[in-house]
């Protein structure tokens, strides 16, 4: 996922031009992004040497599926469903019913390998992540599905097409030129804070509706669940963010109140501690807000908040620029980048020295995600091991569950069903942002489609089963099994709803909440198409030699100023802008 499935995404990149589909396709120039993946513990299968015994007397359908950190069982309960439906169809002479078979061999399944595997492998369905689509167009790796996408799903009981619940972004950039579509998202990531909903009100940590007036920290709290909390930072009050911190300064001082009460603010997994680039990029689009964040990717519209200079601190801002492939190198000085890399300056350099923020395993590379994730749960019942928030993204839940985590707080008396998890909405930069609304990224880069080498019945049902995987009774279920959401605009019924944890019923109040905006970080903008890599959320933090990490520049490098890193990140971007408009 982000690839998180989780998988570790690295710098390294392939790079190919095909000037066949480029004349095709005038949106491509292709420059692959490559991912390597390197973790999710999940246990599952490989289709391979006998695995799966082969029914002849059945039409096989073969799917390659990234079983990352969303698990398997969405995908179990589908094939059953479509296996049901098609029990006593003939799809070949003298063979009846249809028999899925599923590669679900992480190593071969996302990423470059998957890409380079393409021309050879045998799966007619693949549902995948890191991956950019058109490098697969490129290497005609992918049937067109156009028909499934835009027609209605009548096979299903359904009247609406795939491409009706779509983003229109989406729709922009999954939909050729030629008005094709090849590719569809798979499912929704985003980065953030998890905390433990339990810990927060069992210690107070929600700030008091006066907390501004007191003079000490212990008294910016709430000393019982009855009192009245702060208005949180949507800033109205009697909502799910009531208490949490409003402002960057209110996030700091919970810290501080957290290691007072001896509990970790911060835990993240050291193997990838790129995730808390992750999460800074997220916030940064919350600090922009969807309209300006899009313009990273579109460069088309009026930029307000172009940093001009910063003097000691002071940000002053450009007049109000437009945007255009030109000068679109110039969004990479957005006052909300300066402001979220203050931020992590603060978490990891605080105001007393003598306070740790984050674990002291957040940058050791034996500590993996899973092992994160554990490290962050065991704080439930061992209460010299309290951790208040996680680093990772929403996927997180399924991911622990997989490696049994879940499981050991069970046997300890601590059902999941009963346990609660929150999505903290990130606080603002400053009261002026108070109110504004909540905005989310999704980044990782998962898509699905069918393979360009299928033909005849495997073809045909290559596409009801892609189709049927997209009605709104398995979208539903998808969210059933791994508690997040598709990109896709869908109801899940109140019977369904109740199926889910306190995490997902908050990944489906996120998604639906009119407060809320979520941005798919993609456009049909030709400087976008053609340098996809250069735009990609891991990229932005890492142009410079300081670090891997957001988090780990500020660690690494003590010298290491604010606005220094701000203008190296803008220094690294600048002299390659002509090069990104010469592949237009």
């Amino acid at each position: 996922m982000p690839p998180k499935n989780h998988g570790a995404i690295t710098a390294n990149r392939s790079k190919y031009v095909n000037t066949e589909v480029k004349m095709k396709f005038k949106k491509i120039i292709c420059l692959s992004l490559a991912f390597a993946f390197a973790l999710s513990a999940t246990a599952c299968g490989n289709r391979d040497n006998g695995d799966v015994k082969i029914n002849e007397s059945q039409t096989q359908l073969y799917v390659s599926f990234y079983a990352g950190g969303i698990g398997t069982e969405w995908f179990n309960e589908a094939v059953r469903g479509f296996e049901a439906k098609y029990a006593e169809t003939s799809f070949e002479d003298g063979k009846k019913g249809v028999q899925i078979v599923p590669d679900t061999n992480k190593s071969t399944t996302a990423g470059d390998t998957l890409l380079a595997g393409l021309s050879t492998n045998t799966n007619d369905v693949y549902f995948t992540e890191g991956v950019y689509y058109y490098d697969i167009i490129a290497k005609n790796g992918a049937a067109d599905i156009t028909d499934i996408v835009t027609g209605k799903a009548s096979e299903f009981g359904e009247e609406k097409s795939i491409e009706s619940k779509m983003d229109q972004s989406l729709i922009d950039f999954y939909k050729t030129e030629e008005g094709k579509y090849y590719a569809i998202p798979y499912y929704e990531g985003y980065d953030g804070f998890i905390y433990n909903v339990q810990l927060f009100e069992d210690e107070c940590l929600y700030f008091k509706e006066d907390y501004r007036n007191a003079e000490y920290l212990d008294d910016m709290f709430i000393s019982k669940l009855g009192d009245k909390k702060s208005k949180g930072p949507d800033n109205i009050e009697g909502t799910s963010d009531d208490g949490l911190p409003a402002t960057y300064d209110d996030f700091y001082k919970l810290c501080e109140r957290m290691v007072d009460l001896g509990i970790t603010p911060f835990i993240w997994a050291g193997m990838y501690d790129y995730v808390t680039t992750y999460a800074a990029y997220e916030m940064w689009a919350d600090y922009e807000g969807k309209d300006q964040f899009y313009l990273n990717f579109s460069f088309d519209g009026t930029a307000t908040d172009i940093v001009k200079s910063i003097d000691n601190g002071k940000v002053t801002l450009e007049s109000p620029v437009t945007i255009t492939n030109d000068n679109g190198v110039d969004v990479q000085k957005q006052q909300g980048k300066y402001e979220v890399l203050k931020f992590w300056e603060n978490i990891m350099r605080p105001a007393d020295e003598t306070d740790r923020f984050y674990h002291d395993l957040s940058f050791s590379p034996s500590m993996s995600n899973t092992n994160a994730q554990a490290t962050f749960l065991t704080g439930i019942v061992d209460s010299t091991k309290r951790i208040g928030m996680l680093v990772d993204g929403n996927w997180w839940e399924r991911e622990a569950e997989s490696i049994g985590s879940f499981t050991s707080l069970a046997n300890r008396g601590y059902n999941k069903s009963d346990l609660r998890f929150g999505f903290m909405p990130f606080p603002k930069a400053d009261d002026s942002k108070l109110g504004d609304k909540r905005t989310l990224v999704s980044v990782n880069d998962s898509i699905c489609f069918v393979s360009g080498k299928s033909t005849g019945a495997r073809l045909k049902l290559a596409k009801l089963f892609l189709q049927y995987c997209h009605t709104d009774e398995m979208l539903q279920n998808f969210s059933v099994y791994t508690n997040i959401m598709k990109p896709y605009n869908y109801e899940i019924s109140k019977e369904n709803q109740a199926k889910l944890t306190y995490f997902g019923r908050e990944m489906y109040d996120i998604k639906n909440n009119d407060n809320v905006d979520v941005v798919y970080p993609y456009s049909n903008n030709e400087v976008f198409l053609n340098n996809f890599a250069e735009f990609h959320p891991y990229n932005w933090a890492f142009t410079i030699p300081e670090g891997n990490s957001v988090a780990a520049v500020y660690k690494d490098n003590k010298t290491m100023t604010v606005e220094s890193y701000f203008s190296k990140l803008y220094a690294a971007y600048k002299p390659k802008w002509s090069t990104y408009l010469s592949k237009i």
